[in-house]
């Protein structure tokens, strides 16, 4: 092998390494900010506020946007009918929210 050759392959595995790395941080925080929502509305709930809409439109949200996100690089239908039910469900627990403040 040349050395251009060599030092392209090793950029390469960098890039590769690297885009490993930034998929498992975001899977990370995928399963992370729905926990910590989870925890926070059962704190709600035992302090008796039933004020949660706005952390299930939060944890939906997320889902929402890795779902369509996924399902247009990945190009499966499932994970787009996945993104629209979990877009919908964030839709209504945002009116939820506001009906909420606002009231």
């Amino acid at each position: 092998m040349k050395k251009e050759e060599i030092l392209e392959k090793a950029r390469k595995d960098d890039d590769e390494i690297e885009q490993l790395i930034l998929t498992r941080s975001l899977g990370f925080s995928t399963i992370i900010i729905p926990i910590m929502c989870i925890l926070f509305i059962i704190v709600r709930i035992l302090n008796s506020e039933y004020m949660i809409s706005d952390l299930v439109s939060i944890t939906l949200a997320q889902l929402t946007i890795s779902e369509i996100y996924q399902a247009f690089k990945i190009k499966k239908p499932i994970l787009f009918v996945i993104g629209m039910i979990t877009l919908i469900l964030t839709i209504i627990f945002i009116i939820s929210f506001l009906n909420e403040v606002i009231i």
